[in-house]
C-alpha cells in the first residue's frame, strides 16, 4: 500500500512552479520572514484531500488511510512543495465517471477550484485534476477494482527557512 501511495504522488507530474499572487497563499506566509506555516498548510490540504476522497456514500466508507505527515518534494530554484495523499476504501465499488461528475458538480460554482480530466500515463485510466486558487493540485483517482478513491496533492512551491525541516515531520 505504501508503494501505491508513493507512485500516486510521483504521478502528480512534478512541482507547481507557477506563482499565484493571491490572498489565499498569504494565509500561510509570515510577511516579515517569508516562513511558510507548514502545519497549517498540511492541515488544510489534508482536509481537502479527505473531502474529495469521501464524496461517496458515507455509510459505505470502510476505512480511511491518511498518513499524518507528507513529504517535501524539491522544486526548482531551491524551493519545495508539500505532498500527501488520502485513500478512502468503500464497501461498494465507486463508479469512476459518476464519482468524477459528482465532484465536478460540487465544485462547479466554487471559484476556489477548477477541474479537468487527465488520462494516466499508460492511457488505461482517468484522473480528475482539481486546482485550488493558491496553486495546490489535487489528483483524484478511483480504483474501481479495489473499491478505493485516492486523492494525492502537491502544494505550490515555497522556500524553506532555516530550521523549518529539521524535525523531519511535514
Amino acid at each position: 500500500m505504501a508503494a501505491a501511495l508513493v507512485f500516486g504522488l510521483i504521478g502528480l507530474s512534478g512541482c507547481n512552479t507557477e506563482m499565484h499572487d493571491n490572498a489565499k497563499r498569504t494565509l500561510y506566509m509570515d510577511e516579515e520572514t517569508d516562513r511558510v506555516d507548514l502545519p497549517a498548510l498540511r492541515r488544510d490540504i489534508m482536509d481537502v484531500q479527505r473531502r474529495f476522497a469521501s464524496m461517496g456514500p458515507e455509510d459505505q466508507i470502510v476505512g480511511i488511510l491518511e498518513p499524518p505527515d507528507g513529504v517535501l518534494m524539491s522544486c526548482s530554484d531551491g524551493r519545495f512543495q508539500w505532498t500527501g495523499s488520502t485513500t478512502v476504501e468503500y464497501s461498494t465499488v465507486p463508479e469512476e465517471q459518476g464519482y468524477f461528475e459528482g465532484l465536478e458538480a460540487e465544485l462547479a460554482d466554487d471559484e476556489a477550484f477548477s477541474t479537468n480530466r487527465q488520462l494516466s500515463p499508460d492511457g488505461e485510466s482517468e484522473r480528475l485534476i482539481v486546482m485550488s486558487e493558491d496553486g495546490t493540485r489535487y489528483s483524484v483517482r478511483v480504483w474501481t477494482g479495489r473499491s478505493k478513491v485516492q486523492v494525492s496533492s502537491s502544494s505550490w512551491c515555497f522556500m524553506l527557512q532555516p530550521g523549518q525541516a529539521e524535525d523531519g515531520l511535514f
